[in-house]
């Protein structure tokens, strides 16, 4: 086996300096760095407010321009690097997915799905609106009593809605009630899908018909089934691809195919480029 380039998982702790709790907001002119200088992955979940600033912010392969009034989303182990113009003002969210339990008994934040905008950009005075929920939140969080914490818990919870309601807004998604179904597929795909690309397997596992999965899929996350699956393992090929040195066999290999050019043909239908073509082109990691 090759040895694998040498890309770091940060945590928060690393990052604030401190063994922080499950939920964490710093001003990131006083805390935030604005050229990360490596490419590296968190184990928590990341929101960046940008008030006022420009840059550009790299997300599991896509690079995205970073402008004022924008809010950019990052879900645990995406590959991501950004870098930030002098001056930059805003905020840093992070929080650890048991944060997000209680959330489970309200609609599914649609930003942290796979393959759905990373990014929202607002108006100056939408910004404003999520802006004072954040404030709010800053003073409640340093609170150490049981109640306190309670109340802050609750305060994140509405700045996480708050975005939903824009989110939804800009990028024309439905919101639906709680959907147990689908958040049981995500936690079976994250678990299977080197193994199992069929929706049938899927669908098995929960009971229910594979066209019933994909309707489902498609009017809670915005995508089939069998569409999420295949981003899943597209992903991770990027990933692979770009962060170690195996082979396209090897690969392959990984992720549950056993014919390496039927591994090409799969790569190219979605990225319109050869496994070989996509490593070669990609300059994110050759920094200057």
């Amino acid at each position: 086996m090759k040895s694998t380039k040498n890309i770091e998982t940060w945590s928060r702790a690393k990052i604030i300096g401190e063994e922080p709790w499950d939920i964490t907001l710093f001003e990131h002119a006083d805390k935030g760095r604005n050229d990360l200088q490596a490419p590296h992955k968190h184990d928590f979940y990341l929101i960046l407010f940008v008030e006022q600033g420009d840059g550009i912010h790299e997300i599991d392969f896509t690079r995205l321009g970073v402008h004022s009034h924008q809010i950019h989303f990052l879900r645990p182990q995406q590959v991501h690097y950004w870098k930030l113009e002098p001056g930059t003002k805003g905020y840093q969210l992070m929080f650890s997915p048991s944060a997000l339990h209680l959330l489970t008994q309200l609609s599914a934040l649609p930003f942290f799905q796979i393959d759905v905008p990373p990014v929202l950009s607002l108006s100056p005075d939408e910004y404003e609106d999520i802006h004072q929920a954040l404030v709010k939140l800053h003073q409640l969080l340093p609170q150490g009593d049981t109640l306190g914490q309670e109340i802050s818990v609750l305060q994140f919870f509405l700045v996480l809605k708050k975005i939903q309601r824009y989110y939804n807004k800009v990028h024309g998604v439905e919101t639906g009630g709680t959907d147990r179904k689908i958040q049981e597929f995500k936690s079976l795909l994250e678990t299977h899908f080197k193994e199992q690309n069929q929706v049938s397997f899927y669908a098995d596992k929960l009971h229910i018909t594979p066209n019933y999965l994909n309707i489902r899929s498609k009017k809670v996350v915005g995508i089939t089934a069998s569409h999420v699956i295949q981003q899943r393992i597209i992903l991770e090929a990027e990933r692979l691809l770009i962060t170690t040195d195996l082979s396209i066999k090897e690969i392959a290999f990984e992720l549950g195919f056993h014919d390496t050019g039927y591994f090409n043909h799969y790569f190219k239908k979605w990225r319109k480029k050869t496994p070989g073509q996509f490593r070669d082109s990609y300059n994110m990691y050759k920094k200057e």
